[in-house]
């Protein structure tokens, strides 16, 4: 396997051009002056003090929205915003893009000067909200989060993490977030590990506990079954690595920080793609991979292969929310597998824990926009439990009844057809990355079926007490980030591959490591110590 090593040297020349180029276009555009910060002091009269509507006099706010495939081609003739616009007396031009080019589009947008009062659903990157957040192009919304959005301050009042996450090293907050309920289990314990308990019977096995367990489980299913797969994932084993975190001791603060967690020893950020347990970990599946236990193409594999694999019943384990949601009764031959350990008598731990501050980024409200108020009580109604509702079900009576306290979904919704279409003419929530507050209460997606939440139910009493959110930082760390920081990224999905796979030896391990320094990690680990310190 080759593997293109990125030098310092490139990185930074990278960085600066990028940089030069970033510059010369903030200088340009022909956009209208708007003085959106006065407004924000000195709201028009237009502007209802309280209540609904949000406006007496009806407003148009325009927006650069990222479209998921699987919403309604115009969003504008969807139940849900039918009904908010009629409630707030604010119509939304809401600037559709497939989702696919909505980073170019907005990337063209900036650097033109010809950019909307916000950007919507199109998940901004912490760089990118740092450095226009520096210029004044994207806004500061901590004024309006005290005076104007009550239900968002509120769920950032119950949980730090969420206004720790969303501040930025200048004090400032620049976009509304994801957050998702503490006490959703589906979502905040995602991916699990599991088995088919019809083929642990007809082996005469129990529930595996151990890799050695789970490994012998495989091969004998392997072995016997003719046609089975033995471990795989819909995404090139991107859902399995989080549910081996905690039986290698590796992403001890859980998921959202990437590949950096606490180093136990010395009490400071770790990289832990360079730690004994990482290895132990790629070690364990070179040793399934070579066996036949991993599918030789699980690299090049897709989710549409997974599902149609696991509906024709031959896999015998995967990592997944729930493998009922993708494989049909198939999947409730499933039963998942707790934490497993390297040696029986080992605490089990489960590391794969989502941070309640989901992701940032999804809505920005820009120096071009008119009526800041106005769109900030707008943003701040899908925070509520009735907007939130509405946002995921879409309007009482036209998608869902109240059932004994309970939210189901009309039979014409769900009749042949599956939740995302039947909600299409109702809801935008489909697709994901949008700003909003999940809870079980009215999502139904796969995280929120019964196979998903009690399995989830059955990690949580390994799960680590602490998770951090993904850390933010300065635009000039973010330079570096954008350039050493995603070649580290590339370089080290290859090497995973090519351990996995035995294309890269793992004896060629400290090459790994000396590459990984080449490319300029001590400089990326700097960078993420501060933010650490930061945090503290």
């Amino acid at each position: 396997m080759t593997l293109h090593p990125f030098t310092r040297r490139a990185a930074l020349a990278s960085g600066a051009a990028l940089a030069t180029t970033a510059v010369l276009a903030s200088c340009g555009g022909d956009g209208d002056e708007v003085d959106t910060l006065d407004q924000i002091e000195n709201p028009d009269e237009n502007i209802t003090p309280e209540g609904m509507p949000i406006v007496k006099e009806k407003i148009t706010i325009d927006f650069l929205s990222a479209r998921p495939s699987t919403t309604a081609e115009d969003w504008n003739e969807v139940s849900v915003i039918k009904a908010t616009e009629e409630l707030t007396n604010i119509h939304i031009d809401f600037g559709l893009v497939p989702q696919d080019g909505a980073a170019e589009r907005r990337n063209l947008a900036l650097s033109s000067g010809d950019y909307p009062s916000a950007f919507y659903r199109n998940g901004i990157g912490t760089g990118d909200l740092a450095t226009y957040g520096e210029r004044g192009t994207f806004i500061p919304l901590n004024d309006l989060l005290e005076q104007h959005m009550p239900n968002l301050t509120a769920l950032m009042e119950a949980s730090p993490q969420i206004r720790e996450g969303l501040t930025f090293p200048d004090g400032n907050i620049y976009s509304t977030p994801q957050i998702y309920d503490p006490s959703f289990p589906g979502l905040r314990y995602m991916f699990k590990l599991f088995a088919r308990q019809d083929w642990l019977d007809r082996f005469g096995m129990a529930v595996p506990e151990t890799t050695e367990e789970f490994e012998a489980y495989l091969e004998e299913a392997v072995n016997t079954i003719d046609g089975a797969i033995g471990l795989t994932d819909p995404v090139n084993l991107g859902e399995t690595y989080p549910t081996l975190y905690g039986t290698f001791g590796v992403a001890n603060q859980g998921t959202a920080a990437g590949q950096i967690d606490l180093d136990p020893d010395t009490g400071a950020v770790r990289y832990f793609p360079l730690s004994d347990g990482y290895r132990e970990m790629m070690t364990y599946l070179h040793g399934l991979y070579s066996k036949g236990l991993i599918p030789a193409d699980i690299f090049s594999s897709d989710r549409a292969t997974f599902t149609a694999q696991g509906s024709d019943g031959l896999i015998a384990a995967c990592s997944t929310a729930a493998p009922a949601g993708y494989f049909g009764a198939e999947g409730e031959n499933y039963v998942v597998l707790p934490p497993l350990v390297t040696e029986a008598g080992n605490t089990p731990v489960w590391h794969a824990v989502r941070s309640e501050l989901a992701s940032i980024g999804h809505f920005v409200m820009t120096d071009r926009c008119e009526h800041p108020v106005a769109l900030a009580r707008w943003m701040d109604y899908w925070y509520s439990e009735e907007g939130a509702r509405q946002f995921f079900l879409g309007n009482e009576g036209d998608s869902w009844e109240e059932v004994d306290g309970e939210y189901k979904l009309l039979p014409e919704i769900t009749d042949g057809q599956s939740v995302d279409d039947g909600l299409k003419p109702h809801s935008i929530f489909m697709g994901g990355s949008y700003p909003g507050w999940v809870t079980q209460r009215w999502f139904g997606g796969v995280e929120s079926m019964p196979q998903a939440m009690e399995s989830s139910q059955a990690m949580e009493p390994y799960a680590i007490p602490e998770v951090w959110s993904a850390f933010t930082f300065t635009p000039e760390e973010s330079d570096v980030l954008g350039t050493v920081g995603a070649e580290i990224g590339k370089y080290l999905a290859e090497s995973r591959a090519g351990f996995i796979t035995g294309q890269l030896p793992l004896s060629e391990w400290d090459t790994f490591a000396q590459t990984l320094e080449e490319i300029g990690l001590s400089e990326f680990m700097e960078i993420q110590q501060a933010a650490y310190d930061r945090r503290q």
